[in-house]
């Protein structure tokens, strides 16, 4: 039985609504080009936001290090269809129905099926790891994929043991590709062509964002006594290079994306994570003293976790258009973005509560029906074969 942690649900929910505020309340004015600046359409700035929400992005961040912690111990020991199984189960139903919305918003507002979106759509229905996708925020669950899909091989080779050896590979990659990345920003040594094709897959591959994976593996095996010395010296050359990359893509977002962001703390974001990740530490390390009193307590911050999924994917086109209508309405700015925020939250509960338990119906039916029939078939023993599992120890 593995361990619940409810004090990651808050940390979740944090992260999520830092990146709601960031989209909704900088990102659709201050950044051009993007789905969400062609729908609010200029309609407003919110200046007196941009201090806070100009940085809200990092709740980004802070996802892949929960990411790593949750799927190393919901992975340890586990088969490799019951592994895929759940991963199936939690991304699939939350992303047809948010999907679905975000289409019909698009097409609302003057998009034709036929041209592209559909194409979109059916992408992000699949949750297709290669872009683009009916909503620019899908592009974070194509690196969480292909992490999955590393978990994955490591249980179905029976080498989930290996998991420490994995971090350390994610963390030397993301060093490197960070390095150069910073060298060729600063114009220090400018990188060849063939470095920037791979930095055109850096959203698909965990090149860039593979370092927080890691701090998060590395933060589970601490949790449970299976870290030594050497992991150690992993953990702190995560952190450090995790920070590296925050404040490479602050300057990034400074410079380029969004310049109406000039100015503001740099190390403002790399500060947020770094308590983010003290906090995740801390309530991992002492999981009883975070978990509330009583039953209905622990229910409600489930929920509050699970809330968090469906809120990513659904608060940006539906957060912009529920704002673009309203100041339209003549609502004041600051009004609107305080409606739009409480919607979206409350769409991702409704998904939550009744939406997923309903749309992962016959998709749990299928996979059931698809892992009885397969467990009877010899080729496919490895899929139903439980993996090694690295030791875990009572805190």
């Amino acid at each position: 039985m593995h361990r619940y942690y409810y004090g990651l649900d808050a940390v979740r929910f944090f992260s999520a609504c830092a990146v709601c505020v960031f989209h909704l309340g900088f990102y659709a004015w201050a950044a051009e080009y993007s789905s969400m600046e062609r729908i609010f359409a200029h309609a407003a700035t919110f200046d007196l936001l941009t201090p806070i929400a100009w940085m809200g992005w990092i709740g980004v961040q802070i996802f892949f290090v929960i990411s790593g912690f949750v799927i190393a111990n919901s992975a340890n020991g586990a088969t490799p269809f019951a592994f895929l199984r759940s991963r199936l189960l939690r991304l699939w139903p939350a992303a047809w129905i948010c999907a679905t919305i975000t289409l019909l918003i698009r097409m609302a507002w003057g998009e034709d099926f036929g041209s592209q979106l559909d194409g979109l759509w059916y992408r992000s229905l699949l949750l297709w790891p290669k872009g683009e996708w009916i909503d620019g925020v899908y592009w974070s669950l194509a690196i969480e994929i292909v992490f999955y899909g590393l978990v994955f091989l490591l249980l179905l080779t029976r080498n989930f043991r290996r998991l420490p050896a994995m971090a350390w590979v994610m963390t030397l990659v993301s060093i490197a590709f960070i390095t150069m990345s910073w060298l060729d920003t600063s114009g220090l040594a400018a990188q060849g062509p063939w470095f920037h094709a791979l930095a055109a897959q850096a959203e698909l591959l965990p090149l860039r964002h593979g370092v927080y994976f890691a701090v998060g593996i590395w933060l589970w095996m601490l949790s449970n006594k299976s870290f030594s010395g050497i992991h150690w010296i992993g953990l702190c050359l995560a952190a450090i290079f995790g920070l590296a990359e925050i404040e490479l893509r602050a300057w990034e977002m400074q410079t380029v994306e969004a310049p109406a962001s000039s100015g503001q703390l740099l190390f403002a974001p790399a500060l947020v994570w770094l308590l983010a990740v003290a906090v995740i530490a801390a309530c991992t390390q002492r999981p009883d003293r975070f978990a509330p009193r009583t039953e209905t307590g622990k229910t409600r911050l489930k929920l509050i976790g699970k809330i968090t999924y469906p809120l990513y994917l659904v608060h940006s086109i539906v957060g912009a258009a529920t704002m673009a209508w309203l100041i339209a309405s003549g609502i004041p700015p600051y009004l609107a973005f305080a409606i739009a925020m409480a919607l979206v939250i409350g769409i991702a509960a409704l998904i939550a509560l009744y939406g997923e338990a309903l749309a992962a119906r016959p998709l749990k039916a299928l996979l059931d029906a698809a892992g009885n029939a397969g467990a009877r078939l010899k080729p496919l023993g490895l899929l139903f074969r439980k993996a090694d599992a690295i030791p875990v120890k009572a805190s």
